[in-house]
């Protein structure tokens, strides 16, 4: 076995706990992989697709280059799973449960969350990148949008369609609000914006239309106004 096909990270076998040669432990793997996807995605973001290399990531993730390429074999194998990984991580942050109080209240609580979870480098780093790519990687970018829109409307729709105040359409309402409330810091954030101010800004923004759209639907089991 060649130098190049030792992972950097394990230079002396005898501190694996495994013979020369033989095959890394499953949680050994599991670190390279954690590695090569936390360096890849991290390179991404700083350089883009198109200069980011495989030398980089192979550096930065302590791997050799072989052991890269055995995992993905392209550069485009490597991007997708970045944002398939990162996207999962994005969807495994919203906060289940819906807080109590009036929806009003519970609006603006759950509004406010999500403006602290995704108005962050790491999520508006990862929606950067897919946008970016969407003409080379269509599929990948519609499901990150998906995915992390979805997730959203998700955690909203749950709290708005929660307890005896209930609104009709609870769907269609948290769609609303992520739009009108999430959507436009996303976009300053996108052109540099400083996230602290960001997320500061939300506060208004998220309570400010959390009132408009309350105001315009009746309770759950009333008639139209």
């Amino acid at each position: 076995m060649g130098a190049d096909e030792i992972d950097r990270a394990e230079p002396v076998h005898q501190a694996t706990g495994r013979p020369r040669g033989g095959r890394p432990r499953a949680d050994q793997a599991g670190e390279v992989d954690r590695r090569i996807l936390d360096a890849a995605s991290e390179l991404f973001r700083q350089l883009g697709y198109q200069r980011t290399t495989f030398e980089q990531v192979a550096e930065s993730a302590r791997a050799s280059k072989s052991t890269l390429y055995a995992r993905y074999p392209t550069k485009e194998d490597l991007f997708t799973a970045v944002v398939r990984r990162d996207t999962d991580i994005f969807a495994g942050q919203t906060v289940e449960g819906a807080p109590e109080g009036p929806v009003l209240e519970r609006l603006i609580i759950a509004g406010d969350q999500l403006a602290e979870t995704t108005l962050t480098p790491e999520n508006i780093g990862l929606m950067r990148i897919t946008a970016a790519e969407a003409t080379t990687f269509p599929d990948l970018a519609n499901d990150g949008f998906r995915i992390g829109f979805g997730e959203c409307v998700r955690r909203i729709e749950v709290v708005v369609a929660h307890g005896p105040d209930a609104v009709p359409d609870p769907g269609a309402v948290a769609r609303r609000f992520v739009e009108m409330a999430l959507h436009p810091l996303y976009m300053h954030a996108f052109f540099g914006a400083d996230l602290a101010e960001l997320r500061l800004r939300a506060r208004h923004d998220v309570a400010r239309v959390a009132k408009i759209l309350l105001a315009e639907v009746p309770p759950s089991g009333s008639g139209p106004r």
